[in-house]
């Protein structure tokens, strides 16, 4: 295929993989391998070292990254979010304006929320199509974190504005059963063959078991002959953790480190029960580097997964399929018809708590501790799962075959 082209929209790209950062470079690097050429419009970093990174022009293993400029910040107040995400919509209309002859289709994300506007707008005056991938629902998230009123003014336009995108995607990507179940209600029946589940991934090139006793993160960290209960990634507002902290204090005479590996809203208050607490079997570490990740998720005996019942299938935790990959057993604190609820059980990759208590953890955890042959089951179990059905290849292949009938102009044959 000739036109085999696309520019990707989205706020996090290389070098700042976190959010879907990691998940959009991995995609446009294996999607450049099957012959792809990518264009990325993206923000500038704003999470750790990379935020000094000053390159607007970058090419990054084939691929061509564009970081243009914003104003306000995504980590501060309401008001200075709100500037950053209309700012970078701007700055990304603008730009595709300029640019827009050069490409046959655009992909975009839901991060920003009101991102996929600009996919929309392109789609009515050049007739450009856009596939839409759904990693958050709003204004859901923001009814059911109290930031906005389900009755307001603001609510209900951005409910209109949410269909409006939907209903125009060339492709909607979810990536998750129960999310498909609400994007399905927000879309007419006859637009129904344009929604396509695509899990998320784990890079098998990049995430490997690796053992316990081979496993230099775990000896650095002074893991060894502990019982490793490790939660790795965002700690956000969506995600129930507290309980963790709860456990770790009816466990504090055990044998157990719970370990929390990474960053958000919700790190403070957890460090704060801790030091409430004044517990010894609570550890707190920065996002790791990506060359030690295969090492950091094997060192868990065990993985959480965490996400608040009153967002199931607006959001999915992806970090779910790099546990998968590195074979670590899963405790998953979401609800059973989920789709890692639905995972967990169909692939007996570990086990589901439904809005656990700290009793309930504690105690499935003791359960676990000697259960060496339990463990093992699901962590071998939940490995050649990811093998079969979750690593980035597959979520590629399933890409390139969408991307490809877009760009095409066959998006109807979906």
């Amino acid at each position: 295929m000739k036109n085999k082209r696309f520019v990707l929209l989205c706020q996090h790209f290389y070098p700042e993989m976190v959010s879907t950062g990691m998940h959009m470079t991995e995609l446009a690097e294996r999607l450049t391998e099957l012959g792809w050429h990518i264009t990325v419009y993206c923000a500038r970093p704003s999470w750790g070292a990379e935020a000094e990174t000053s390159d607007q022009i970058l090419n990054y293993n084939g691929i061509k990254i564009i970081r243009v400029n914003t104003v306000g910040d995504q980590k501060k107040s309401l008001l200075s979010r709100a500037l950053f995400a209309l700012s970078f919509l701007w700055s990304v209309g603008l730009l595709l304006w300029r640019q827009r002859q050069q490409f046959p289709g655009v992909v975009v994300t839901t991060n920003p929320p009101f991102l996929g506007l600009v996919g929309w707008l392109f789609s009515k005056l050049f007739h450009l199509p856009y596939l839409l991938i759904v990693y958050d629902i709003y204004p859901e998230i923001a009814v059911n974190l109290g930031v906005l009123s389900p009755r307001s003014p603001i609510t209900w336009i951005w409910r209109q504005v949410t269909h409006l995108i939907f209903r125009n995607a060339a492709v909607l990507v979810v990536i998750g059963r129960d999310m498909e179940r609400i994007v399905r209600q927000k879309m007419p029946p006859h637009r129904h063959h344009r929604i396509i589940c695509i899990p998320n991934w784990s890079d098998e090139k990049r995430v490997k078991p690796v053992p316990k006793h081979q496993n230099s993160f775990r000896q650095q960290q002074g893991l060894n002959n502990h019982f490793v209960v490790q939660y790795a990634g965002r700690m956000g507002r969506t995600h129930n953790l507290e309980p963790i902290i709860e456990a770790a204090r009816e466990l504090s005479t055990e044998k157990v480190i719970f370990q929390f590996v990474g960053d958000g809203a919700k790190k403070t208050i957890l460090q704060q029960m801790v030091a409430q607490y004044n517990l010894p079997n609570v550890q707190f570490l920065a996002y790791q580097p990506m060359e030690c990740l295969s090492e950091m998720l094997s060192a868990a005996d065990l993985a959480l997964v965490c996400l608040d019942v009153a967002f199931t299938g607006l959001s999915v935790p992806s970090k779910s399929y790099g546990i998968l990959a590195s074979g670590t057993p899963i405790l998953g604190f979401v609800q059973p018809d989920s789709e890692i609820g639905q995972m967990i059980t169909e692939e007996a990759c570990g086990l589901v708590l439904p809005n656990p208590t700290a009793e309930q953890i504690s105690q499935t955890v003791r359960s676990l501790i000697h259960n060496t042959s339990m463990l093992e089951a699901m962590s071998a179990a939940g490995h050649q799962a990811f093998l079969n059905k979750y690593t980035l290849t597959h979520a590629a292949t399933a890409y390139d075959a969408v991307l490809a009938r877009m760009v095409a102009g066959l998006s109807s044959t979906f």
